[in-house]
Parts: C-alpha cells; structure tokens; sequence
C-alpha cells in the first residue's frame, strides 16, 4: 500500500479538525468579548450614571480581539446578544455610540441599538 492512498482522508480529518478548533476559537473570542462587555452593559441601558474603569478596559480589550471584518462582526454580534439578555433589550444609543470616545479606545464595532446591524 502506498501512502498517497491514505492522503484523501487525513486531509478530511484535517479540514474537520479545523473546522472544530475555529469554532472553539469563535466561541471562546464571544465568551471573553460577552464578558469583558459585561461591565459596560449597566451604563448602557441607562442603570449607570457613569462609564467604569472596568469597562474601558474590557473595550480596550475587545478592539484588540477585531483584526478582520469577520471578527469584528461576530464580536459585534456576541456583545449585542450580551446586552440584549443583561438589559432586557433596552440600550441607549447615545450612551453606546460615546463609549469609544470616552474610554478613548478605537473601536467601531460596537452595538448602538438593539437592532443593530452587526454584518456592517
């Protein structure tokens, strides 16, 4: 027997072992975006008078987890799930559209709105 008769399947395993190990990723980046957000989310629907500290780090922490569209996307959509389930659905839009600015964090794919579209 030849190895090159083997080659088609442990590239299958391959492929789906990739696959496996880029969904666990995925789902970790949304765990820790979902948490690092989480001491954001009570200013955001309105029960905060003020942006914490925590917060702005863990913004700071989610801009460094975007490197591509893709990633930014899916983050955005983990974060918007997290504060739609923290918050009841409520979100002020002034008060998330300002978080960059006032944690002085660049970062432009965070949810505004509940209906936020996170695919742009």
């Amino acid at each position: 027997m030849t190895p090159t008769r083997y080659a088609p399947a442990f590239m299958a395993v391959a492929a789906l072992l990739a696959a496996v190990l880029a969904a666990a990723q995925h789902h970790d980046a949304c765990e820790t975006a979902q948490q690092a957000f989480s001491e954001c989310v009570p200013y955001v629907v309105g029960e905060e008078p003020a942006v914490t500290p925590n917060c702005c780090r863990g913004l700071g922490d989610i801009s460094d987890m975007g490197d591509t569209a893709a990633q930014r996307g899916a983050l955005c959509a983990c974060i918007l799930s997290e504060v739609k389930a923290a918050g009841g659905g409520r979100m002020e839009h002034g008060r998330a559209a300002g978080l960059a600015a006032t944690c002085k964090v660049p970062i432009g794919f965070i949810p505004t709105k509940p209906d936020f579209n996170c695919s742009t």
